[in-house]
């Protein structure tokens, strides 16, 4: 058979030693491991979905409080912000520092709305918010004008880390409401420090992460 006469083969065809049996392709089974039953998965939805429960709120004003105070921290806003114009004349930069300078003094210039839910803590206002879990805070300080919520200060991170300070109505007409719900959530300065059973007391330090160290090896 002459070389015109000889069929054309496939382009791009695997030899024969290399092709492997023909059947169907099956499906690789989906990555992750077992399914989820349909009911757990509507379980898990609906507990996705369950909304945060609002337990009390309230909003504060601070600038009318002290009226002698509050004139002195307008001006010195004011005589920061043009300090910056003169300094370098341009829109986006003196822009750039209101925004901070507006930013870092919201909650003492313009009305604060405090929202306590079950899971959450926290006020928003125009150009700031602050919201926390509960879980991560440590203690709480009761003062005449609102409650302290602070981070656990015997540790560095702890003393670096800024507390949530909630101010309670003009007069403290709130006051109770407001420990309430605190005093539901987060423990007392003597419960917070108080040693575990059977644990050593908390020193922190270099110590402390020896100690700890030990106790992840069986040593202790």
């Amino acid at each position: 058979m002459s070389d015109k006469q000889k069929p054309d083969r496939p382009r791009g065809r695997r030899p024969s030693y290399l092709t492997g049996p023909v059947g169907s392709a099956k499906p690789l089974p989906a990555s992750g491991g077992s399914e989820i039953a349909p009911g757990r998965k509507k379980e898990a939805v609906r507990e996705e979905a369950k909304p945060d429960v609002q337990l009390y709120s309230w909003k504060i004003w601070l600038l009318p409080r002290r009226p002698a105070v509050s004139a002195a921290v307008v001006i010195a806003l004011i005589g920061c912000v043009g300090i910056a114009y003169w300094a370098l004349p341009q829109v986006l930069f003196v822009g750039i520092i209101s925004l901070i300078l507006l930013n870092r003094l919201a909650p003492y210039l313009f009305p604060v709305t405090f929202v306590l839910t079950e899971e959450t803590v926290g006020y928003k206002t125009f150009l700031a918010r602050d919201v926390r879990q509960w879980g991560r805070i440590f203690t709480y300080y009761q003062f005449p004008d609102g409650v302290l919520l602070a981070n656990d200060v015997r540790s560095v991170r702890g003393r670096f880390r800024e507390g949530l300070f909630l101010y309670f109505e003009t007069g403290g007409a709130n006051k109770d409401e407001v420990l309430r719900v605190v005093q539901s959530k987060v423990k007392s300065p003597k419960e917070a420090v108080a040693p575990a059973s059977g644990g050593h007391a908390y020193k922190g330090g270099v110590g402390s992460a020896l100690r700890r160290i030990r106790k992840l090896r069986g040593k202790e």
